[in-house]
C-alpha cells in the first residue's frame, strides 16, 4: 500500500505513507521511497490516494451467531405493534412446515401503545412465534412457542419472569430465565449456525471489523455446538473475521473436559474467557442498582446469582487459568463482581489476569478506583448512549445518573477501555461507537453527560489497541507495526480531522484481514 495516511496507533503515534505485507503480516512501514524496495514482480500494489489506514477495528463484545441469525430472521424494529404483527404474519405464510417464526429488536418505547406485545397479538398464527426485545433480556412468545418450551401458568423461574395477567393467565411476555426456556427450545443445526456466521462475517467486514470477541459461545442456541460452528468456519474459510471466544458458564465444564485452556487456538479462532451474568438491563429495570428505579414499584433490579454462586464460578475459572468476563450493568452488580474478583485474586494470586466487566454501564467512582487497582478491563458499548441514553436517564435514580457510560472517568483512572457494540443489541459499526464516544449524542439529538466525552484518538484506541489488550493480543494486533497481522481498516482521506457528525456519516473504504482484501466499497 502506498501514498496514504497510515496511522500506526503505536506508542509513538507514528504515521507512514506506505506499508508492505507478506504472508499475512506487516513486514515494513515507512515512506513510499522506503517501502518500494519490498515490491516484487508479483506484488499487488494498492494506491491509497491519500486515504487513512487504521489498525483493523476490533469489537470486544458482540454476538456473531446471534447477529447472523438476526440477518435471516424478522427485523421488528418498527413503530407500532400492528407493523410488528404484520411482519411476523407475512413471514409465517412463507415458512416451511414446523418452522418457527423468529423476530428480533422490538422496542416498546417506539410504539404508540407504550406496551410490550403479548401472545394475544399473534392469536391468528398457529406456528411457534418468538420475538425478542432489542435488549435480548425480554421477549414475547405465542401459545405454540410456550407449549413447545413446556411453559404453563404453573411454571416458575428462579430469575426473571413468566408474566401472567390479573386472571393468572400467561401473557406471553418473558424475561431472563423465562426467555431462555423458549429460546433453548428452538431447534438449530450446525449448518444453520455456519450460515449465520457467514452472514455476520459479510456484514461485519463492511463496517471495517476484522476481529471480534464472541461474548458467550452457546448463548444464542443454548448449545456448545456453536464452538464447532466457529471451528468449521475457520477451517473452510467462510468466516474471515478473527474470533476470541468466551465460553458461557453453562458449558465451562465441557470446555475444561475437552482441555480447552485459555489461549487455545490460533489467530483465526482462540478460546478466551469464561462468561457469566451478574444482572439484567437498565431498560428492563432488571440491572442490579443501589438506588431504586424511578416509577411506582421503586425496585432495585436483581442480582442473577448469589455472592456464593458467582464467587464460586469466578474462583473455579480463575484457578484454571482463565480470563473471566462478567456481564454487570448496575452498580450493585459491578460491586458484587469486583468483590468476587478481589477474593479470587487474593486466594490464588496470578499475574496479569485482565479479568473483565462487560458493560459496566452504571459505575460509581469508588468502583472505578477498585477496577483500576485490580487491573480490570472495562468493556462498554458506546452505541447504547445513542440508542438508549434517554431510557437510562429516565429509569435511573438521580443519584446514579452521573455514572452512566463513564468512558472519560474510566480513561482518567487509567483503565483499559475496550470498545464494543453488543451486536445485535446495537449495530456492529465501530464508527457509530466512535461518533457517540466523542459526541455523547442520542438518536434524538440530546447530549448525555457531556463531561464523559473522549477524543477521537481515545475512541480509536478503544476499538484497536485496547480491544487487542482485552484479549491478550497486543503483540499481534491493535497497532500497525512490523511483525503484526496485516489487519487494516481503510477510511476516507483526512479522517482524523473529521468532526463527530462527519464520522457518523463515514463509510469504510476497504477492509483487509491477513493481507487479503475482504471488502472494498463499490464492489460488494
Amino acid at each position: 500500500m502506498k501514498s496514504g495516511q497510515i496511522v500506526s496507533m503505536d506508542e509513538d503515534d507514528r504515521q507512514h505513507e506506505a506499508l508492505a505485507v507478506y504472508d499475512g503480516k506487516i513486514i515494513a512501514l515507512g515512506s513510499d521511497r522506503e517501502v518500494v524496495s519490498y515490491e516484487g514482480h508479483r506484488t499487488e500494489v494498492v494506491d491509497l490516494n491519500g486515504k487513512t489506514v487504521l489498525p483493523g477495528f476490533i469489537d470486544a463484545h458482540q454476538h456473531m451467531i446471534s447477529t447472523g441469525f438476526n440477518l435471516r430472521n424478522v427485523d421488528c424494529r418498527v413503530g407500532s405493534i400492528k407493523e410488528l404483527v404484520d411482519k411476523i404474519t407475512t413471514r409465517a405464510e412463507t415458512c416451511a412446515p414446523g418452522e418457527w417464526v423468529i423476530g428480533w429488536g422490538y422496542d416498546e418505547s417506539r410504539f404508540a401503545q407504550k406496551r410490550h406485545p403479548s401472545k394475544a397479538d399473534f392469536a391468528g398464527i398457529d406456528r411457534p412465534v418468538f420475538v425478542t426485545h432489542y435488549s435480548l433480556h425480554s421477549a414475547v412468545a405465542n401459545d405454540a412457542a410456550l407449549e413447545a418450551a413446556g411453559i404453563s401458568a404453573e411454571t416458575t423461574v428462579e430469575h426473571g419472569m413468566i408474566e401472567k395477567d390479573e386472571h393468572g393467565e400467561l401473557t406471553g411476555r418473558l424475561t431472563e430465565d423465562g426467555l431462555a426456556m423458549v429460546k433453548n427450545s428452538i431447534p438449530y443445526t450446525i449448518e444453520q449456525m455456519k450460515e449465520a456466521l457467514k452472514l455476520a462475517n459479510d456484514h461485519y467486514v463492511k463496517q471495517g471489523v476484522t476481529s471480534v470477541h464472541e461474548a458467550g459461545m452457546g448463548f444464542f442456541t443454548g448449545s456448545f455446538d456453536e464452538f464447532r460452528a466457529f471451528q468449521e468456519t475457520s477451517r473452510d474459510g467462510s468466516r474471515k473475521v478473527r474470533v476470541y471466544g468466551m465460553v458461557l458458564d453453562d458449558f465451562f465444564e465441557q470446555a475444561l473436559e475437552a482441555r480447552l485452556t485459555h489461549g487455545f487456538g490460533n489467530d483465526r479462532l482462540k478460546i478466551g474467557a469464561m462468561k457469566t451474568f451478574a444482572d439484567g438491563t437498565v431498560s428492563g429495570k432488571s440491572a442490579a442498582v443501589t438506588e431504586p428505579y424511578t416509577g411506582e414499584d421503586g425496585s432495585y433490579g436483581e442480582l442473577m446469582q448469589t455472592d456464593e454462586e458467582i464467587g464460586g464460578k469466578i474462583v473455579h475459572a480463575h484457578r484454571n487459568g482463565y480470563q473471566i468476563a462478567v456481564h454487570a450493568i448496575g452498580d450493585a452488580a459491578v460491586e458484587q463482581v469486583l468483590n468476587a474478583y478481589e477474593h479470587a485474586m487474593n486466594e490464588f494470586p496470578r499475574s496479569d489476569c485482565r479479568h473483565r466487566i462487560e458493560h459496566a454501564s452504571v459505575t460509581r467512582p469508588d468502583l472505578i478506583e477498585k477496577m483500576r487497582r485490580l487491573g480490570i478491563v472495562a468493556v462498554p458499548q458506546p452505541g447504547l448512549v445513542h440508542f438508549a441514553g434517554e431510557v437510562h436517564m429516565e429509569h435511573l435514580h438521580p443519584r446514579l445518573r452521573d455514572y452512566v457510560f463513564a468512558s472519560r472517568s474510566f480513561m482518567d483512572s487509567d483503565l483499559k477501555v475496550a470498545g464494543s457494540s453488543d451486536s445485535p443489541i446495537t449495530p456492529c459499526e465501530p464508527l457509530l461507537g466512535i461518533y457517540t464516544s466523542i459526541s455523547r449524542k442520542t438518536a434524538n439529538g440530546n447530549t448525555i453527560l457531556s463531561d464523559q466525552k473522549v477524543t477521537i484518538r481515545e475512541a480509536l484506541e478503544m476499538y484497536t489497541k485496547n480491544a487487542a489488550y482485552a484479549s491478550f493480543d497486543e503483540a499481534t494486533k491493535g497497532t500497525l507495526e512490523a511483525g503484526k497481522l496485516a489487519d487494516l481498516t481503510v477510511l476516507p482521506e483526512e479522517f482524523l480531522d473529521f468532526s463527530a457528525d462527519q464520522i457518523k456519516e463515514t463509510k469504510v473504504e476497504m477492509t483487509i484481514i491477513g493481507g487479503e482484501v475482504v471488502f472494498k466499497k463499490g464492489e460488494e
